[in-house]
């Protein structure tokens, strides 16, 4: 049996059947790559639903956390059982829609510096999704994704933080990439640790790769591969109100847990 190249690792809760989606297109566009792919459930299933969701996603090794460990939680949980060099995070979403995922593995080889590629996200339409950006300030959230954004100034850090001033067909580094797809180097994460689990979820990709370049490492954009991702950054455009929804508190408390934990400045390594 050939030694895996990639390990594929997806977080769902409560969404297997968006999975069966995702694993037809890794089955239709990985080829003859050597892969293996870990679903971890926090969705508390009973056994019974639990034996019908393997059934459902046969192919795919499930393992099932005792409780809701969230997404930092359910990342962690896979590493460990990753036989592959880099591993590829997606969301249950997400498709492969091309045959260039090797690619990326094939670029992370020859730049043994870079610890996590981004690849380009868009949305079911084509459009391109702003799946790398730059640190956030403190202030970043109101004046991007609330009715702050109308203020004067707020455009100019918009730009500035979803990286709207650069072409996002090239590829170049970046502050941070999605962890709703992107590979990550196996040894770099024996080197920076996994995921924060105190970010239950949202900015545990933030972190991770703040902590990647603080440790020496890099993050890299590079759009050769396309992964569709099915929702669009919708919460980019929404009122003060919304802050109120579960989702908004959830993303409000992981954004003060960043900024306790890094500080108020913005790490800022050697890039434009």
């Amino acid at each position: 049996m050939r030694e895996n190249q990639l390990s594929i690792v997806i977080v769902e809760y409560r969404c297997a059947e968006e999975i069966e989606g995702c694993l037809r297109s890794l089955k239709q566009h990985l080829g003859d790559l050597s892969w293996e792919c870990i679903v971890v459930s926090n969705s508390e299933y009973s056994d019974v639903d639990l034996a019908q969701v393997r059934k459902r996603l046969a192919g795919a090794r499930v393992i099932a956390n005792d409780c809701n460990r969230g997404y930092a939680g359910g990342v962690n949980r896979a590493l460990p059982e990753c036989n592959a060099p880099f591993v590829f995070i997606m969301n249950p979403d997400c498709r492969l829609t091309d045959e260039r995922i090797p690619e990326l593995i094939a670029f992370m080889t020859q730049n043994p510096d870079i610890a996590v590629v981004g690849p380009k996200v868009t949305d079911e339409q084509g459009e391109v999704q702003p799946s790398c950006r730059r640190f956030p300030y403190p202030w970043t959230f109101l004046l991007v994704r609330s009715a702050l954004r109308h203020l004067p100034g707020a455009t100019k850090e918009r730009r500035r933080y979803l990286m709207e001033d650069f072409d996002h067909y090239v590829e170049r580094d970046a502050d941070w990439v999605s962890g709703g797809a992107m590979m990550v180097r196996k040894s770099a994460i024996e080197d920076v640790g996994p995921m924060d689990e105190r970010f239950f979820l949202y900015m545990e990709d933030v972190d991770w790769c703040r902590r990647f370049w603080e440790a020496g490492w890099r993050v890299r954009y590079v759009p050769a591969c396309t992964v569709q991702h099915a929702g669009r950054h919708a919460s980019l455009h929404v009122g003060v109100r919304r802050f109120t929804t579960p989702h908004s508190r959830l993303h409000l408390v992981s954004l003060a847990k960043y900024f306790l934990k890094h500080g108020l400045r913005r790490y800022a390594a050697t890039r434009p």
